[in-house]
């Protein structure tokens, strides 16, 4: 086990939301330009509110991707009874060397896809992907953890074709496994997830 799969073991991710898989594509997740998200650090919930900005880095511009945010521990992680809660679903993500998306520096949104080392800017009416190239296929939602401390889970799949990404009948009870089973999508290639909780008063102080 990596080192990487071995924190998501650890807090249950390997498990509760996906099987044991190996790693084989970088995936870097960044909130309010600068917040990174890494395995197991906790964000204030006024850091979450707008989509991420998602990197995705591969070798080759045939395969295409499909990206789930989903929460594990809805409502509570004493009682997930409606586990697990989908946040953001993004299908037809290009592989290349990096395909950017999500909230940028100067909130104008933008795809960077470079081929053959040339980059490409692509002007978007939103802060998401809305090209040929990837689909927003269930609206990022904001999390907004009540009871307890919340696991955030970006998922990441390799897709084998494109353009074959359904998404599901409702957001609750949404089961990670149960999604990639019936969309063909096999083993995660990457996954990182990131720990919230309710802000309260002294929180803030």
């Amino acid at each position: 086990m990596s080192r990487l799969t071995e924190s998501l073991a650890v807090e249950r991710v390997i498990g509760e939301v996906v099987d044991n898989f190996t790693p084989s594509v970088k995936m870097k997740v960044t909130y309010n330009c600068s917040k990174q998200v890494c395995n197991g650090h906790e964000f204030m919930p006024a850091v979450i509110t707008a989509k991420p900005r998602v990197e995705i880095g591969g070798e080759d511009m045939r395969p295409a991707y499909t990206l789930i945010m989903t929460d594990p521990d809805a409502p509570s992680p004493s009682d997930p009874h409606l586990r697990e809660h989908l946040h953001w679903i993004v299908t037809d993500i290009p592989g290349t060397t990096d395909a950017s998306f999500g909230k940028f520096p100067n909130f104008r949104a933008y795809v960077l896809i470079y081929f053959n080392k040339r980059p490409l800017t692509l002007g978007l009416d939103s802060c998401m992907c809305k090209s040929s190239r990837c689909r927003e296929i269930v609206s990022y939602e904001t999390p907004k953890p009540v009871i307890g401390i919340h696991r955030y889970v970006f998922v990441l799949f390799q897709q084998k074709a494109r353009q074959t990404v359904s998404p599901p009948p409702s957001r609750d009870h949404f089961n990670t496994r149960s999604f990639s089973e019936q969309n063909d999508l096999g083993l995660p290639v990457a996954a990182v997830y990131f720990n919230a909780q309710r802000e309260t008063a002294a929180r803030r102080r």
